[in-house]
């Protein structure tokens, strides 16, 4: 009789054990929804700038970076545009100084975004403010998956159960991997093998 009731009562733990998994599990997937709708602008979208969201503009910003980028760092609006905004590819850096440019080189992550704030600046006549917002809604799009992990891990939610992580790119040897697949996209030529596939 005391086994049966010591079985019972153990069936009954797993039971309610499985549930609340099954509760939390669901209450994470809902937080990741949840997340992607506030957090994460869609492929298409309208910018304040005119160009609308795409992994095509990347050519396009990164040659801002070239060309642009040395007369906008003149321009203290440039600087307090990105020194507050995060590297997604290596958070522990800001979007003015990822961790590749100290040792001398740059990231097209990180180009895309230089060269979207200098445009904005120098073209567009943008406040820093309004600089940072457009830059910020670029990176949001370009590496949602760091942006979802980092949001998720403020909620104290494991970003590995959507098999998301805070660790970043950089750190975890993706240089050479495309930005649409979480990666830096290339430290020089431009790796993004889907440019051009946005509407297939």
């Amino acid at each position: 009789m005391i086994l049966r009731h010591r079985t019972t009562l153990a069936l009954s733990a797993v039971c309610v054990a499985a549930i609340a998994f099954m509760a939390v599990a669901h209450s994470d997937g809902s937080v990741l929804q949840q997340l992607q709708t506030e957090l994460i602008p869609e492929q298409g979208q309208e910018t304040s700038y005119g160009i609308p969201l795409s992994y095509d503009s990347l050519p396009q910003f990164i040659a801002w970076w070239t060309t642009l980028v040395p007369f906008a760092e003149q321009d203290p609006r440039y600087i307090e545009a990105l020194i507050d905004l995060v590297a997604p590819c290596c958070d522990d850096n800001t979007a003015y100084r990822c961790c590749c440019e100290q040792g001398g080189s740059s990231c097209n992550i990180i180009r895309s975004g230089k060269g979207l704030a200098a445009h904005l600046i120098r073209d567009l006549d943008y406040t820093a403010a309004e600089a940072a917002e457009g830059v910020l809604e670029w990176f949001r799009f370009a590496r949602s998956d760091y942006y979802l992990a980092a949001a998720l891990a403020a909620r104290g939610i494991d970003p590995a159960v959507h098999a998301l992580t805070t660790e970043g790119s950089c750190y975890r040897g993706m240089c050479a991997v495309p930005i649409s697949e979480g990666g830096c996209g290339g430290m020089a030529e431009l790796i993004e093998p889907r440019l051009g596939d946005a509407g297939d």
